[in-house]
């Protein structure tokens, strides 16, 4: 996934990428946590969704397996959900989200403190990477250029987005009597002078 947050693309055979994140969600996520046995720390319970660090989907899991191997972390659900958008599965990693949100909903969890290994644990973090798979968000100021590619909602769009200089909202929408999609980008801080950007 950092190759894709950073631009380079694959740098591994693409269909084994997609084949590996896809399975991951396919084994991992689990939408009831009624019947699971986790010695260690309860993040999710019951009712809830959530993904497991690890799984054995045909069987050979050890005695002694990884300590945290029952558990879910949602810094690594998130990282998981930013992946899954990056190869294409946009509805599972909006799914994986939506879990999360669901279980730190004000109810059950504090929406602002994503629990882990402390309170307000950095791994969680990793929900930023989301903002930047479904923007389609590149920035590269060697090049001096950012772009917008967004997963949803291509018709009618915004997003923040941000880079070392400045930041603002980003727009797109289709104009229906031409049939083209019109473009703007507003700063709201700091400056784009000499950044090229770039639409797709």
């Amino acid at each position: 996934m950092l190759a894709h947050m950073v631009g380079l693309g694959y740098i591994l055979p693409e269909e084994h990428v997609k084949k590996a994140i896809e399975s991951v969600y396919k084994y991992n996520f689990f939408t009831d946590f009624s019947n699971h046995c986790n010695m260690q720390r309860t993040y999710v319970l019951n009712d809830e969704k959530g993904l497991v660090l690890c799984t054995w989907p045909y069987g050979g899991r050890p005695r002694f397996p990884f300590i945290y191997s029952d558990e879910v972390w949602t810094g690594i659900e998130y990282q998981v959900a930013a992946h899954l958008i990056f190869e294409g599965f946009v509805e599972e990693g909006l799914t994986i989200v939506k879990t999360i949100r669901d279980r730190q909903d004000g109810y059950r969890r504090n929406p602002w403190n994503e629990v882990e290994c402390g309170h307000h644990y950095a791994r969680s973090m990793a929900s930023w990477t989301v903002l930047i798979a479904l923007t389609g968000f590149q920035c590269d100021m060697v090049k001096k250029e950012i772009r917008f590619s967004p997963k949803i909602y291509r018709e009618d769009f915004s997003t923040f987005w941000s880079t070392s200089t400045a930041w603002g909202i980003y727009r797109q929408k289709l104009n229906k009597e031409t049939g083209k999609m019109e473009h703007e980008i507003e700063v709201l801080y700091g400056e784009l002078d000499g950044i090229n950007v770039i639409y797709e």
